[in-house]
């Protein structure tokens, strides 16, 4: 994952390690410093983050037979024992809910 720090950020950065970040940073054509830089993982609270998080979470949920809403991508449903379970989710936050509470128990654990 990749990261452009721009501003009194990227000013900072440079200013208290010279050598290693000094090749990654340049000035913008209005003379803001930009610093470019290579993430090992994603940062939390960042746009990147939610959207890998997103992607994951609804990947391993299709892949365990639920359906995404079609109105709201972060509402997933699936009937077992003949009554709805959803799943909802917003950040890092997620609500089951199904009649029988085996049914979350087990999705939890699964």
């Amino acid at each position: 994952m990749n990261m452009i720090l721009e501003g009194t950020i990227a000013a900072m950065i440079e200013k208290l390690e010279p050598r290693p970040y000094q090749k990654y940073t340049w000035k913008h054509k209005n003379a803001k410093p930009m610093l470019y830089m290579k993430l090992k993982k994603a940062i939390y609270r960042t746009l990147q983050a939610a959207l890998i998080f997103w992607r994951l979470l609804s990947d391993t949920l299709t892949e365990r037979g639920f359906k995404l809403n079609d109105y709201d991508k972060c509402v997933a449903n699936k009937t077992t024992n003949s009554k709805q379970c959803t799943i909802t989710w917003h950040v890092d936050d997620l609500k089951i809910s199904h009649l029988d509470k085996k049914v979350v128990i087990g999705i939890i654990q699964r």
